[in-house]
């Protein structure tokens, strides 16, 4: 089988299915909680601030290991990196199950934040090095939909479980199939090409001054600001959209996951794909074209975002999540083919790394502050102030595209030239 598949489409397309269906489980394995909120204030006796630090504080922890993790993906085999992550992670989520009370789950959520943050800086550097520039944004974009599935998937089959049986079945599933899947991912990975690896950094001084050196780079600094601000964003709707809907439209269990978790995925799926191709094809007249597509998703994505806290009608809230999804799909599918423009390859994982530290960190304030929203000026107030985040990102983004940019990444094509 693994044969057949290598000759149809070629190792470095059957990679990214591989690390598809594990970025799916591992967006599964952080949204399922999200969707049980009622269930569990009600079963473990939770405040609405200690719901919203199981958000947050996954996202704090992720970020803050996440330098240590980009580091080890420029040293360590990224295969076995991405393997043990997903082994680990899965785990974790089963033990979740067995919850019973606060201070367990929140231990496992900061458990999960530290096991999932090695696979994204391992898994980036893969694609990285089987997708040349002219196909990274394509490559990415197909790749970033399975955190659209696994949204959808851990927010709406979770609260289905959660009536037919028990919340804590969802955890148990979702850690099962994790565990299941590491082996033939494993044996996957023993097949792919040497070049895949890619050359890294062998010397631990070197790659500490590496990626020192990645905190000079006017450009990234940009990547970093606006992953922060869009990474909030979708925390802030991923966090609390199921139990606004629950709470402004009087929606049971699952029909509030299903709505908070589906829609926005659907036009998340779609705005990852055109703004993937659209990047990947506008590159060849413009290497800033990764960083235009974004701009565009900026100023797409603030109205949209006002208008799920704000629109009267159930269906007009779904429009609204449907544009949201679409531009924040553009970001995804870009973000970090649009770093990897202007760092130098041998430093991809450490950048992975640091754009995981400052975003996760900004980030976590979205599901703590909706948590605090909820019982003082509400979440849609919230939506507001995320609205006017975009629109100030736009901003921050065309100062990058016409001052820093030329400059940082012609000397990254130098660097690969030499």
């Amino acid at each position: 089988m693994g044969v057949r598949l290598h000759s149809r489409l070629g190792p470095e397309w059957v990679l990214i299915g591989f690390l598809w269906f594990c970025y799916m489980l591992n967006h599964a394995d952080r949204q399922v909680v999200y969707t049980l909120f009622p269930a569990l204030q009600k079963d473990l006796v939770i405040s609405n601030a200690a719901l919203g630090l199981t958000g947050a504080l996954f996202l704090w922890v992720y970020g803050l290991v996440s330098p240590l993790s980009g580091a080890l993906g420029d040293r360590w085999p990224k295969t076995k990196l991405v393997v043990g992550s997903l082994a680990i992670w899965s785990t974790f989520t089963i033990f979740t199950g067995f919850a019973p009370g606060v201070v367990y789950l929140l231990t496992c959520r900061a458990l999960l934040g530290i096991s999932e943050s090695v696979f994204m800086p391992a898994a980036y550097g893969l694609m990285a090095n089987a997708h040349p520039p002219e196909s990274r944004s394509k490559a990415i974009a197909i790749f970033g939909t399975s955190q659209l599935v696994g949204v959808a998937l851990g927010g709406s089959l979770s609260g289905y479980v959660a009536e037919q049986l028990h919340w804590r079945v969802s955890f148990w599933m979702l850690g099962a199939v994790g565990v299941l899947f590491a082996i033939p991912l494993s044996m996957f990975f023993r097949t792919i090409p040497a070049s895949f690896h890619g050359s890294g950094v062998s010397d631990a001084a070197a790659a500490f001054r590496g990626f020192l050196s990645l905190f000079r780079i006017p450009s990234l600094g940009v990547v970093t600001f606006f992953v922060s601000i869009a990474t909030f964003g979708l925390y802030l709707v991923y966090t609390w959209l199921p139990t606004f809907l629950y709470d402004k439209f009087s929606l049971g269990l699952a029909h509030a996951g299903f709505e908070a978790s589906v829609y926005p995925q659907i036009g998340s799926a779609l705005g990852l794909l055109v703004g993937g191709m659209a990047a990947d094809i506008y590159y060849r007249r413009n290497h800033a074209a990764r960083f235009w597509v974004i701009l565009t998703a900026c100023f797409g994505a603030a109205p949209c975002i006002f208008l799920i806290g704000y629109s009267p009608t159930l269906e007009a809230t779904r429009l609204a999540s449907i544009g949201f999804g679409f531009f924040s799909g553009f970001i995804a599918g870009n973000q970090a083919a649009a770093a990897f423009d202007v760092v130098p390859a041998s430093l991809r994982a450490s950048t992975v790394g640091v754009l995981n530290l400052l975003g996760a960190t900004i980030s976590g304030f979205a599901p703590f502050l909706g948590g605090l929203a909820r019982q003082t000026v509400g979440v849609d107030r919230l939506m507001t102030l995320a609205a006017v985040m975009y629109a100030v990102t736009g901003f921050v983004v065309l100062y990058g595209i016409l001052v820093p940019f030329a400059r940082d990444h012609k000397r990254v094509q130098e660097s690969l030239n030499q």
